[in-house]
């Protein structure tokens, strides 16, 4: 089974997508008093709101409706994180509400799988993937953990880094066992948390040690060849689903700052007039627009791709496209705002610090470049 063919694909109808949008839109709506009282506070997010997310069904999208979900897609996923981005909502939806329950629906463990589940889609339970090594690579194929055979399961020795949530209540614990890799769901209480760093949106993510911990085999979601097929094509698909969330952060910020233009008077005139700004904000939108091409053409590619390669570089395409972007219209945003925006009262640098944070998740954009260039390389 190829990584692509591991993920179903499933397309849902316009008019649902329209009917989703409306509905995220109307939920999901800029609050920057709670974005800031909720920065570098635990657990960095509202799980009431969480909570309510879930109500919407937004984290089922990813799952098979036999295993109660609602299986309509990567499009659907990427419509809810562009609206969560425009309203620069701190909640985790792609970690912990796309990524997670996608690993989690693919378990082989039928008896874990639907334990946890239920809870995970209800908003009750929490679940963060942690799957990168300490030095921050973006191939699951070489993480920071490592098993070995148990009396009644296995343990896991060694660290996982850039965990978001860091203050999950399930860790999905990517492993590499000596002949491929594992997925295992361990609780909160049984990691040692090394450290919280702190981001620069305010958001922490956890630095995890996994010190001869003993896991028993019913906590063992998934081993096997097949384990870095699935977790891959997972991966491409999250980070497919960010860039639309990038491209909801670099939207928003761009309209602030083309009203900004607008209102700004100097000289009697609206600097917006003034034909130097005029070519920069034109320069901006059209990056914003390569974004978004980018992006809608690899959630295309994702819903119909049968080819891993594929998959990868849509992925690595709409990231490095959406990446750049995004840190580009946030600096320039900035620059066209003045004094004014450099100041924490003013809403643009809440846009800036979210761009900054999710511009480098999963892999920043030289890094993607250079991922494309592999995969286009190997075809």
């Amino acid at each position: 089974m190829s990584a692509a063919a591991s993920t179903p694909h499933v397309s849902a109808e316009p008019e649902t997508l329209a009917l989703l949008r409306h509905s995220v839109a109307g939920l999901a709506r800029f609050d920057g008093q709670r974005i800031r009282a909720w920065r570098d506070r635990s657990p960095g997010f509202d799980r009431a709101l969480w909570r309510e997310m879930a109500s919407q069904g937004w984290f089922a999208i990813p799952v098979p409706e036999t295993e109660g979900g609602l299986a309509l897609g990567i499009e659907a996923a990427a419509i809810v994180a562009e609206q969560l981005g425009r309203a620069c909502l701190p909640e985790p939806y792609v970690m912990a509400g796309f990524l997670g329950p996608m690993l989690l629906a693919q378990s082989t463990n039928e008896a874990a799988r639907r334990e946890l589940l239920p809870d995970v889609l209800s908003g009750e339970t929490v679940l963060a993937p942690a799957w990168q090594s300490a030095d921050g690579g973006i191939s699951p194929s070489t993480p920071g953990v490592f098993a070995r055979p148990d009396a009644d399961g296995f343990v896991l020795s060694g660290e996982s880094r850039f965990v978001v949530p860091a203050e999950a209540d399930i860790y999905l614990a990517l492993a590499h066992d000596g002949d491929g890799l594992l997925v295992a769901a361990v609780e909160r209480r049984d990691v040692r948390m090394l450290r919280q760093e702190p981001g620069p949106d305010g958001v922490s993510t956890a630095w995890l040690g996994f010190q001869d911990l003993r896991v028993p085999k019913s906590r063992l979601l998934m081993s096997g060849e097949a384990v870095a097929a699935r977790v891959q094509a997972a991966l491409d698909h999250a980070v497919i689903v960010q860039s639309a969330e990038l491209c909801g952060l670099m939207q928003r910020a761009l309209e602030m700052t083309l009203d900004y233009l607008r209102t700004r008077r100097q000289f009697g005139a609206p600097i917006g007039s003034f034909q130097a700004l005029q070519h920069r904000a034109v320069d901006l939108f059209i990056q914003q627009e390569l974004a978004r091409h980018a992006t809608g053409t690899a959630v295309r590619a994702a819903a119909n791709a049968t080819d891993c390669r594929v998959l990868s570089r849509a992925a690595s395409s709409a990231k490095a496209r959406a990446a750049h972007a995004a840190l580009l219209i946030a600096t320039q945003s900035i620059q066209l705002h003045g004094a004014i925006g450099f100041t924490d009262e003013y809403d643009l640098g809440l846009y800036v610090n979210r761009i900054v944070r999710l511009a480098a998740s999963f892999g920043n954009a030289a890094e993607h470049r250079r991922r494309f260039a592999a995969a286009s390389a190997e075809t």
